[in-house]
């Protein structure tokens, strides 16, 4: 991939006693060039007559950066490769000198170095983002099946602040775009967000979950071959697949999903899910986001309002029923082909319950009980010797009673489920079976043995689980 600079946007108002008093808009928040290539950038002067208008700061080194203030634009060109001595990043700023005096307008150029790649031609719920410091793209006009009526795009929700940045809907391309960073250690930034579509009268409309992971599953490691099916090696939406005695277990854990709905929910804050606390989210302007709860009824357990609350769990009166009150179930999972509402990737879709058939603890189980409480999963593989394997971790699930993670016991929760002490595991698989859809689970349970191992439990959809993606034939 081709260097290209990214161009961010943002404007700031004139210090005068009425706020509306006056500004300098940027067209756009991202632009994205190759090194020594130029792209041109409108601006627009609101509430406000200025006198003069001129580029007051700008990077060490991007000497190319033109004003054309009769036109309204602004010039950037990026530094050459060779060109070392150049800043990597940094700002441009606009100024505007009010006509009736007062305080200088200004607008605000964020520029950096950056790689790019163009998902458009993979459409799919999920996007991973496995690079750092590159702009995506991907088709926001379609969802796989539709047009969409998508004005703008923004951040629903994000597991860190600044995760994803320079969140941009070109309507002319049809196409979305954000940046991905990279953290302290320099590697790509990891976590989870979810970017929506909004119509003119900012309605979300429908949303994409970005997995932003050290992770490629078509890599060599990525993924396990079980009964005949390719699997991912972890969990969607995880950081990390790895032996849960160590310090990451939390990031192998993923995201939680209803039965059928292709929005994620987060995850907990601990791996003891005894006070089912959620992990913390953040919105586009990085204030504190925070799960919902609807009880199903015929507004709410339905596909269209699913769609347009991500953030909201729906739950059900009772255990083992389905959160969908209304509507066409058949549009929902598959267990044997990709649906539209399928949360994996492009080539991915949700594992069938046969992927899991015969897989067994692969690790000695001699020992007392508390041995492996601090473990939270099991790595498994076909029975016997050799052959594939693959780590387990037990999350839990998030209550369809309340939406709450709940995945250890303690005397004060007496009413939740045995088997999930001090902690189980569940899978959701692509079949369906009534208001109930088949799990794979495992748990730790008084007994040590294989048989804690299960690959089609039934299950109430209005419960939120784990989900493993397999290669969609």
């Amino acid at each position: 991939m081709a260097a290209v600079i990214a161009v961010a946007a943002c404007s700031a108002v004139s210090c005068g006693k009425d706020k509306d008093s006056g500004s300098i808009d940027f067209e756009r928040p991202a632009v994205y060039l190759d090194h020594r290539q130029s792209e041109t950038v409108g601006f627009s002067i609101n509430n406000i007559k200025v006198s003069t208008l001129s580029i007051t700061t700008k990077p060490s080194g991007w000497d190319n950066i033109t004003l054309d203030a009769a036109a309204r634009t602004v010039t950037v060109v990026s530094p050459s490769a060779e060109d070392t001595d150049a800043a990597t990043s940094g700002s441009v700023v606009l100024s505007g000198k009010p006509s009736g005096g007062g305080a200088d307008v200004t607008a605000t150029l964020f520029v950096g170095v950056a790689g790019s790649e163009d998902l458009s031609a993979r459409p799919a719920n999920c996007y991973l983002a496995n690079r750092k410091e590159t702009c995506y793209q991907f088709d926001a006009a379609h969802n796989g099946r539709d047009v969409l009526a998508t004005r703008k795009v923004g951040v629903v929700w994000q597991s860190a602040t600044n995760l994803v940045q320079n969140v941009y809907f070109d309507a002319l391309s049809g196409k979305a775009s954000f940046y991905v960073g990279a953290d302290d250690e320099g590697k790509v930034k990891e976590g989870n967000a979810l970017l929506g579509a909004y119509d003119a009268h900012d309605n979300l409309i429908w949303s994409w979950h970005v997995w932003v992971t050290d992770f490629d599953p078509d890599a060599a490691g990525g993924a396990v071959e079980f009964n005949g099916q390719s699997m991912m090696n972890r969990n969607l939406g995880a950081r990390a697949t790895v032996d849960a005695s160590t310090a990451g277990t939390l990031e192998s854990f993923g995201l939680f999903y209803q039965w059928g709905r292709k929005e994620p929910f987060i995850g907990p804050v601990s791996c003891n899910g005894a006070n089912g606390t959620s992990a913390a989210m953040y919105n586009e302007s990085g204030k504190r986001a925070y799960l919902k709860t609807a009880a199903s009824d015929s507004e709410t357990g339905t596909l269209k309002y699913a769609t347009a609350n991500p953030l909201t769990f729906i739950t059900v009166a009772e255990k083992d029923a389905d959160w969908m009150h209304s509507g066409d179930a058949a549009e929902r999972w598959s267990a044997d082909s990709k649906t539209l509402y399928d949360p994996c990737p492009y080539g991915w879709r949700v594992a069938p319950a046969e992927a899991f058939a015969g897989l067994a603890i692969r690790e000695n189980l001699a020992g007392d009980i508390a041995d492996y409480e601090d473990k939270y999963g099991w790595t498994l593989g076909a029975a016997g010797t050799g052959g594939a394997e693959s780590f387990f971790v037990a999350a839990g699930r998030r209550s369809w009673y309340d939406g709450s993670v709940q995945n250890y016991f303690d005397e004060s929760l007496l009413s939740r489920a045995r088997e999930m002490q001090p902690w189980v595991g569940y899978y959701w698989t692509g079949g369906s079976s009534g208001a109930m859809s088949p799990a794979f689970c495992l748990w730790l349970a008084d007994e040590l043995a294989d048989s804690n191992v299960r690959n089609d439990r039934p299950m109430g959809r209005a419960n939120g689980m784990q989900v493993r993606c397999v290669k969609a034939k």
